[in-house]
């Protein structure tokens, strides 16, 4: 013989348990999607500067770092912005040192 078949009801706790479940699953999902600066550690304090046709990590070095040694500034945004050259391409979006 075959059983009944009933339809499945969510009870009060039932309720509660999914939507903490689909708020973790959601908030985990957030935290994958973390935008690359967070996700690689850069501060959130950093300044982004975008290469102009013609710049250079010179010319950006001067224009955003005004104040610091233009060598150190290049030192430093190669390495921040991982270059292995000094090559940069118009749009592309260097992150400042954080000025201390």
């Amino acid at each position: 013989m075959a059983a009944d078949a009933r339809p499945v009801r969510l009870t009060r706790r039932g309720r509660l348990v999914l939507t903490t479940l689909m708020t973790a699953v959601f908030l985990g999902g957030l935290a994958l999607a973390a935008p690359t600066s967070v996700a690689s550690g850069v501060p959130s304090e950093s300044r982004v500067a975008v290469v102009r046709p013609g710049d250079s990590l010179w010319s950006v070095a001067v224009r955003e770092l005004p104040g610091m040694d233009t060598y150190r500034a290049v030192r430093q945004l190669r390495e921040i912005n991982d270059l292995d050259d000094g090559v940069v391409q118009p749009g592309q979006h260097l992150v400042l040192p954080v000025r201390g």
